[in-house]
Formats: structure tokens, C-alpha cells, sequence
């Protein structure tokens, strides 16, 4: 019989209610939804941009809030493809994952901590264009702020599923981690990493 670690259930073992990692994965599932539509979004105006560069797009209010400006600025294509074609492919990634566990797929600890950490990279990328959306590309993009909003549940999501699987195992990360998803200091971090994009982009775009 599987034990559990420092007094929490075994894997799998733990009753199907909000919280638990199936509904954890429901919440990423929803999130990657959300931002495979908000990047779909992109991809579309970005190919009307190229087909026509004077296209004025949907999200063009005004001289601060213009996501043509944004998506034209070379931060977007920074790794050759477009951000959005990338993104697409990471939420439908995340997403995919997601669907396994509402579906109640018990992923490897392997699995897990790859799924955990691609949304971490995907979140610090996001983070580094938000701030070249502040400072130097000097516009706001509101698909790219649903984007980056999903992308910060996600990362909350996850990092609840890894503690609770316990696939960090009993390690000194392990224990911290679950420390901080027992008391809630993790959500305190993530509402805080939200806040700081928020504030930065505001610090930013009012100069």
C-alpha cells in the first residue's frame, strides 16, 4: 500500500472535491482554453496586419492601448515565429495535460514536473514581454494581458498539483512547497507576481 509523505494522502487516493487535483486540472484546463482562443485572436490579426499593414485592429482604442503596434514590434517574433503561434502551442500543451487529469490520468512524477515546469517558463517569458510592453515597446495589449492572466492560474494551478501528488517527494523543496500550499502563502505569491505585471505595466505606460 503507497504511504503518504509527511502526513499527506497517497497519489491518487484523495476524494474528488474542488481543490484536489482534478479540480486543480479543470482550472488549468479553463485558463489554457482561454488563452488558445486569445492567441487564436492574435494569430488572425496578425496575419491581417501582413496582408494588409494599415489594418486597424479591434483592440486599437488609442495611442497607449494598440495591439497592432505591439504585435508589429520585434519583441513579438523575438524566437522567429510570432509570440502567439508559440503561446497556441504551449496552452494546447497545457491544456492537453489538463484533460488527462479532469479525465482522471494519473501522470508519471516525470510528467508532472515537466508540465509544472514549462508553465514556469512560459510565465517568465510572458513576464519579460510585458515589460518590453511597458518600457520600451511603450503600448498595452489587451489580448497579451488575458494571456498573461491565464498563464498566472495556470502556474497557480500547478504548482498545487505538484505539492499535492507530492512529486517534489520528501525533499527539502517538497516540504517548503507544501508548507506554502497548506497555509496559502502560495496564492499570496501568484495574486503578487499578478500585481507586479499590473503595477509595472502601469509605472511603464504613465511615464
Amino acid at each position: 500500500m503507497e504511504t503518504s509523505i509527511q502526513g499527506m494522502p497517497p497519489r491518487g487516493s484523495r476524494p474528488d472535491t474542488f481543490g484536489c487535483p482534478r479540480g486543480l486540472w479543470a482550472i488549468v484546463l479553463t485558463a489554457a482554453s482561454a488563452g488558445i482562443v486569445l492567441t487564436t485572436i492574435q494569430i488572425l490579426e496578425k496575419l491581417a496586419i501582413v496582408k494588409n499593414p494599415g489594418t486597424v485592429l479591434i483592440c486599437d482604442v488609442n495611442a497607449t492601448m494598440s495591439c497592432s503596434e505591439v504585435l508589429t514590434a520585434w519583441q513579438s517574433s523575438v524566437l522567429g515565429p510570432p509570440n502567439a503561434l508559440i503561446g497556441a502551442v504551449m496552452f494546447a500543451v497545457l491544456g492537453s495535460a489538463a484533460l488527462a487529469g479532469v479525465l482522471r490520468t494519473r501522470p508519471t512524477r516525470g510528467y508532472l514536473l515537466t508540465i509544472w515546469g514549462l508553465a514556469l517558463f512560459f510565465l517568465l517569458f510572458a513576464t519579460w514581454f510585458m515589460y518590453e510592453t511597458a518600457f520600451d515597446i511603450g503600448r498595452l495589449c489587451l489580448w497579451c494581458t488575458g494571456i498573461t492572466t491565464s498563464i498566472v492560474v495556470i502556474c497557480a494551478s500547478t504548482t498545487r498539483i505538484v505539492a499535492r501528488e507530492g512529486a517534489l517527494d520528501d525533499t527539502l523543496a517538497g516540504r517548503s512547497l507544501r508548507t506554502a500550499v497548506r497555509t496559502g502563502v502560495d496564492l499570496i505569491f501568484w495574486a503578487g507576481w499578478w500585481l507586479a505585471i499590473a503595477a509595472m505595466l502601469w509605472s511603464g505606460l504613465t511615464r
